[in-house]
């Protein structure tokens, strides 16, 4: 078989402009349509009247159509049933102390773990995530009702029901309780979460607020949560400061008043802590080793710190302050106060958008752990009709808890049957056992909150880890903490967004440049400053451009 020369396998490019290349190859663009047109064409397939097509439409918006009649009972029901026991076991405190952290009556918290449960249960998508209170949110919450509401931190029960905010509004006064604030901020959560979901911005604000900015402002958050709390685990009298700089104001106040502190309350409150840190960092983990199933310690301290207030009337005898009036049953439907949603439209944003991230990031994590995978849209859609929902039956906004949902698919959940368990469980707790914590010391609820949060103190080690590999990324960490910290919570989400625009840019502008070289016996290139065991081609320099290439001159 003769072989060609290599003159045959040459193949010639003619140069042509471009007015010869489209007459030479027969150019014919298609006809561009028009706006109209398009949204026409798009109107018109979205209401195609297809069986197949609609049923899909509507099991997409509401998945439970699709999960629950195919729903094995025989393989998933025990599962579904102790994890759901396990995680309403867990509601209980933490809804109770997380309520009060956002300056509402502990009740509430487990309203919030009933109410917004229903709705996620017939649109959510993750069967693992346990949607209710949350350390972050409830401290923007908190923001809020202090914003707009009075406190009766002087009162001795510290009914939070009875505070009340006179505004004027149109030349009448009107008053607004901080369950009022709490429930109009729900539901401009829930609003501003529908229109992420219309928008389709789901995966946008994912991939937007990166895990640096998210970190650093859920740290700088942590600070302000521990600082609401020392007043509690002091028994100390401090008043709320809102605006920037609030946390120096208030631990101005606190040393102040130090000498002055309740002997009784701080007892308790190191008792307390000393229990569950003993707890967490040595019973927990030989625990774990033998079976998935957590010690309630949370609820055996609220027990415990109950049943000693209510037989040594540590609030009469020690002036320690108790939950007080836990009313039975569900709360009457109503409407929030609307004409509070001017004022809560930023804050609305701010929280809405930190609830989904945080809620959809434990949502992935575990779908790809489990083998499954989550609608980001649908997950807005589910979050933002929880809270919508919510809002009318006295509850405040509602996102992911991490300790919760890690437990909730530890112990065995398989299904979203998992929270509706939960909700039947809380439902017993609200109609029979509610007024039995009356006597609670709310030492014991500010003990659990700052325990708790060492899970996001802890986060000071990805700034650690990151820093020697990026000094960008490094510093949006620092950027949102300290932003978050010396000057205020809303603050920091915003420096934050504005450091991680910038770092963008610039890193758009200005590509880095690396040499690589060989490992050698392998096909694997590497940075030679970086890594010692690459050798470089002879004759050849090969470089990586992290960015897009700029056109010179």
């Amino acid at each position: 078989m003769d072989c060609e020369s290599p003159k045959e396998l040459q193949v010639v490019r003619p140069a042509l402009t471009v007015t010869k290349r489209d007459h030479a190859y027969q150019y014919n663009p298609r006809k561009k349509r028009g706006l109209c047109e398009r949204a026409g064409e798009r109107a018109r397939e979205s209401c195609r009247c297809e069986r197949g097509r609609a049923w899909e439409a509507v099991t997409a918006r509401l998945p439970i159509l699709s999960w629950l009649p195919r729903y094995d009972a025989r393989a998933a029901f025990m599962g579904d049933a102790i994890s759901g026991v396990t995680v309403a076991i867990m509601h209980i405190p933490q809804g109770m102390a997380y309520a009060l952290l956002g300056g509402l009556p502990p009740v509430v918290g487990l309203y919030m773990a009933f109410f917004p449960l229903l709705m996620y249960v017939v649109m959510g998508t993750s069967p693992h995530i346990s949607i209710g209170t949350s350390a972050v949110v409830s401290i923007l919450m908190g923001q809020a009702v202090g914003d707009l509401s009075s406190s009766t931190e002087e009162s001795p029960q510290g009914n939070q029901n009875e505070s009340l905010l006179r505004d004027v509004v149109n030349g009448t006064s009107l008053t607004y309780t901080p369950v009022q604030v709490a429930t109009t901020l729900s539901f401009a959560v829930g609003f501003w979460q529908i229109v992420f979901g219309l928008l389709h911005l789901g995966d946008l604000f994912r991939k937007f607020l990166s895990d640096m900015l998210i970190s650093g402002f859920t740290t700088g958050v942590a600070f302000h949560v521990l600082t609401s709390q020392v007043k509690s685990l002091f028994g100390i009298a401090v008043p709320r400061y809102n605006g920037p700089f609030n946390m120096i104001k208030t631990y101005m106040d606190v040393i102040s008043k130090l000498l002055s502190a309740n002997v009784a309350v701080m007892i308790i409150s190191c008792i307390t802590i000393v229990i569950l840190v003993i707890n967490n960092e040595l019973i927990k983990p030989r625990v774990k080793k033998v079976t998935n199933l957590p010690i309630p310690i949370e609820l055996m301290a609220v027990v415990a710190g109950t049943a000693a207030s209510y037989f040594g009337e540590l609030n009469k005898n020690y002036g320690v302050r108790v939950v007080g009036d836990i009313p039975t049953g569900l709360p009457s439907p109503s409407l929030p106060p609307f004409e509070l949603l001017p004022r809560l439209v930023v804050t609305g944003f701010i929280v809405g958008l930190l609830g989904f991230t945080t809620t959809f990031s434990m949502a992935t994590l575990l779908a790809k752990k489990n083998g499954y995978s989550v609608d980001a849209t649908q997950e807005l859609y589910a979050q933002g009709m929880s809270n919508v929902f919510g809002s009318f039956f006295s509850n405040g906004p509602v996102a992911v808890s991490m300790s919760r949902s890690l437990i909730q698919e530890g112990v065995g959940g398989v299904t979203l049957i998992t929270p509706l368990i939960t909700c039947v469980f809380i439902l017993l707790i609200l109609l029979f056992v509610g007024p039995l914590f009356e006597t609670l010391p709310n030492c014991v609820l500010s003990s659990i909150i700052a325990v708790a949060l060492k899970g996001m103190f802890v986060q000071f080690r990805e700034l650690v880890a990151l820093w020697p590999v990026s000094k960008l990324d490094a510093l949006i960490w620092i950027s949102s903490f300290l932003a978050c910290v010396v000057v205020n919570i809303d603050y920091g989400l915003f420096v934050g967004i504005g450091v991680s625009i910038m770092v963008l840019l610039y890193r758009s502008q200005s590509p880095s440049l690396r040499r690589l070289g060989r490992v050698p016996g392998t096909d694997l290139y590497l940075d030679c400053d970086r890594y010692e065991a690459t050798e470089e081609v002879t004759g050849v320099r090969v470089v990586s451009v992290s960015g897009p290439f700029r056109k010179l001159g």
